[in-house]
């Protein structure tokens, strides 16, 4: 039988609801999914998609290192998009956030996300050996 250990900072967005913000099982860590907000709860961070996108990496960095692992550690990334048409503009800024070899990663586009977002991403990581 697995142990779930739930992870928790209040760097990154408290769960207001049903939610963890990640689960450690055996090696893998698994996030919820993160919009650009602020970890204080107030909200979609000003400044448009670029401000958006670094906020939800952001926000995916703190609950990993919480965790004990870093963005290099990552061996899966989803990416919800309101525009897919930003697909270029996301790829530029993930790749300053994660290094070959890349993680595997799904882009989709969907109707919308929680508080007007454009962007809402989750991850799993790999705990090192």
């Amino acid at each position: 039988m697995n142990h779930f250990e739930t992870i928790l900072t209040a760097n990154a967005p408290i769960p207001s609801s049903g939610y963890s913000q990640a689960i450690r099982v055996g090696s893998f860590i698994v996030t919820s999914g993160y919009l650009g907000t602020h970890p204080d709860g107030s909200g979609v961070v000003p400044g448009g998609f670029e401000a958006e996108m670094r906020q939800a990496l952001s926000n995916i960095r703190a609950v990993l290192e919480a965790a004990g692992v870093g963005l290099e550690h990552v061996i899966r990334v989803n990416v919800s998009l309101t525009d897919i048409h930003r697909f270029a503009e996301m790829d530029r800024i993930y790749r300053e956030y994660f290094t070959p070899p890349y993680p595997t990663r799904n882009t989709i586009g969907v109707k919308e996300l929680w508080g007007g977002a454009q962007v809402g991403l989750d991850v799993w990581a790999h705990l090192p050996q």
